[in-house]
């Protein structure tokens, strides 16, 4: 039984090492994007942190420290800090909820998502980013594909910020530069930090600094029917998703941002203990939608390409590993991910997920679940792997890898 009042629970974060004013300092960022900004704590500030579960209250949490520590913690302190953490919108308080009940209702009232480039004030220092797209693939030159019959049916591309994922950018969006005669972009992104367990959609239309594109609302209505479900009940999930948002600008540059309608859709991890049903049983199984998906686009005469914004693997020490980011692991790392991509490029979605599973996801590969989509979507398509890249920063211990990918088939 509680000896005291338990304290709301921290937010998921995720912790990096920094400096403040020459002392080495602990930075705690919300990967979701809903708090005021990071904040800077010492290793005992995260301690207490780490006894913010829900359950304890400041007995439990003064008793702990006084244990860890041999040092008296004193109430007011830890009143004062919770109460900053609570006002920073880092705890899973009332007032956190109401807070997020205000955004909610704020984005279902908007004529449009904004992406957060397209709200940058004027004299912001900034790159825009047509320019930088142009020089993407002014100094990028694409990767040839071998297989060139048969219409393009799906790209794979990353949703890396553009700089590290540039090579593979131009691999597959310079493919579209050469022609392209569809008017429909389904866009499979990762669901990486929203609420929804299961397939979400939006039927906002998207607003970039390269103009406004619409969404297919009424392709949407028809996927929602035969999934018999609203896919779009969690759509403030893509608030503040990114792997739509990257591949639509791309696309706007390379077609022009009124000339195709799209259809944003974010998918879960089906590498876990359920499978690719939603964990909590919420929403739609994820073959159950891509097979929906699969059904609509053969039976619409209108052409439609499905793009996957996929990431492949995430290690160094960034991510958890303890080993140095050099060859030799590296190289483990690109066996691993060309292992799963010889299965994507067998065509066969079950053994996709079976390597990957193999190995418990210890790269973390955080894309499986749009990978898996476009493969049982296009099960007529033939995949070729354009390009495979590792983006590598060995002294902040950071890599992510990605490849390009082009889907073809014949009608």
């Amino acid at each position: 039984m509680p000896l005291s009042k338990p304290y709301p629970r921290l937010r998921p974060v995720e912790v990096f090492p920094g400096e403040h004013e020459g002392q080495k300092v602990l930075i705690v960022h919300d990967p979701a994007g809903l708090a005021v900004s990071p904040i800077t704590v010492s290793p005992a500030g995260l301690f207490i942190f780490s006894l913010l579960d829900g359950k304890n209250g400041p007995d439990e949490i003064q008793a702990a420290f006084r244990q860890q520590f041999g040092a008296t913690l004193p109430f007011n302190q830890l009143e004062n800090l919770v109460a900053q953490l609570d006002q920073a919108r880092y705890l899973d308080s009332v007032s956190f909820l109401n807070h997020v009940q205000k955004l909610h209702a704020e984005y279902h009232a908007a004529p449009a998502r904004r992406s957060a480039e397209s709200q940058t004030e004027p004299g912001e220092e900034h790159q825009p980013t047509a320019d930088m797209l142009e020089r993407l693939f002014r100094v990028n030159e694409p990767a040839p594909p071998h297989q060139a019959s048969g219409r393009i049916a799906g790209l794979v591309a990353p949703h890396l910020d553009y700089p590290r994922g540039q090579r593979c950018y131009a691999d597959a969006y310079s493919l579209l530069r050469q022609g392209c005669p569809a008017r429909r972009f389904v866009i499979l992104g990762t669901n990486h930090f929203g609420q929804a367990t299961s397939v979400v959609a939006t039927g906002k239309d998207f607003v970039t600094s390269l103009g406004t594109t619409s969404t297919d609302r009424a392709f949407i209505h028809r996927l929602s029917e035969r999934c018999h479900t609203d896919l779009c009940e969690y759509e403030f999930d893509h608030q503040r998703e990114h792997s739509v948002e990257l591949q639509l600008m791309l696309l706007q540059y390379v077609l022009g941002a009124g000339h195709f309608q799209i259809v944003p859709v974010l998918c879960h991890d089906p590498c876990g203990p359920s499978g690719t049903g939603p964990y909590d049983g919420n929403g739609v199984d994820l073959r159950v939608f891509a097979e929906a998906l699969r059904d609509l686009v053969q039976e619409d005469p209108d052409q439609t390409i499905i793009v996957a914004g996929a990431d492949l693997s995430h290690v160094g020490t960034r991510f958890g590993d303890q080993r140095d980011l050099d060859d030799e692991f590296r190289k483990e790392v690109e066996l691993k991910d060309r292992a799963a991509l010889e299965a994507f490029v067998s065509g066969d979605a079950g053994q996709f997920l079976e390597v990957i599973r193999s190995h418990d996801n210890s790269t973390r590969i955080c894309s499986s679940g749009c990978l898996f989509a476009l493969m049982t979507a296009l099960p007529r398509a033939r995949a070729e792997v354009l390009r495979y890249d590792q983006a590598s920063d060995r002294p902040s211990g950071t890599c992510v890898t990605c490849a390009s990918i082009v889907l073809r088939e014949h009608r």
